[in-house]
């Protein structure tokens, strides 16, 4: 018993080996307390951005306008000027006359059948072979109407 009391002697005349220091002990951090506006700020600033920009992109491309400019030929022996102060302006070519708009006559329906077709135009009930407004009725089948007009051409009137 002598060697463990000399050991316990000796060990209590060394220093420790953790020796206390002599600053404070370190405190904790504090808890930090999130912001709720930052998590929904972000997400609702990127959805406006891209909404701004469908917008304006379909803003632009429903009113761009194209702009030709037509001028009548110049002819090259006459380019220059016989007094400098006079300058040749081209004039612009006229605008082809518009051609009139034929508005067809609503197919509301169609009764088909092989030996008695039928059909309701404008509200009036045709058969082929009778006449329309300015239109004969050339042809009924399952799908449209074939109407012959005033010019002898053929329109095909579908649902």
């Amino acid at each position: 018993m002598s060697l463990i009391n000399d050991v316990l002697k000796q060990a209590r005349q060394t220093p420790p080996r953790n020796a206390p220091s002599m600053l404070p002990p370190l405190q904790p951090a504090p808890e930090k307390h999130h912001s709720h506006t930052a998590v929904w700020l972000v997400p609702a600033i990127l959805v406006f951005i891209i909404f701004a920009v469908i917008f304006f992109v379909g803003y632009a491309s429903s009113h761009r306008t194209v702009k030709t400019i037509v001028t009548a030929p110049v002819d090259p022996a006459n380019t220059a000027p016989a007094d400098p102060s006079t300058t040749i302006v081209p004039v612009a070519a006229a605008p082809p006359e518009p051609t009139p708009v034929v508005e067809l006559p609503r197919l509301q329906g169609i009764f088909w059948s092989p030996t008695a077709p039928s059909a309701i135009l404008a509200g009036k009930t045709i058969h082929p072979g009778d006449q329309f407004k300015e239109y004969k009725v050339k042809e009924i089948n399952k799908q449209n109407v074939i109407l012959i007009g005033p010019d002898k051409k053929e329109i095909k009137i579908g649902l």
